[in-house]
């Protein structure tokens, strides 16, 4: 299961709170939320702290998303180590 919420939101930039598991039947729920964001502000933040695995499907739509308008934070050092390891961090 997988809950979003947003934490802040101004013009340029909005925080968006993932918690949970962010895999397959989940990843078109953060898409879908997220693509309207990135259609609205010039930069999406994914705080990644309440979130508890990251599947495949999870990987590849912020591997899509990666770049100056995608902000990742991830407080637990598994979260850290494994967008490290999908070049992500």
């Amino acid at each position: 299961m997988l809950r979003l919420t947003v934490v802040s939101q101004r013009p340029v930039e909005v925080v968006l709170k993932v918690e949970g598991w962010v895999d397959e039947e989940d990843v078109a729920l953060l898409e879908e939320e997220g693509e309207r964001w990135l259609g609205e502000v010039g930069r999406l933040v994914l705080d990644l702290d309440g979130v508890k695995h990251i599947g495949p499907a999870g990987i590849a739509l912020l591997r899509r998303w990666s770049g100056e308008r995608l902000m990742l934070r991830a407080g637990a050092m598994f979260m850290q180590q494994l967008l490290k390891t999908h070049g992500l961090a």
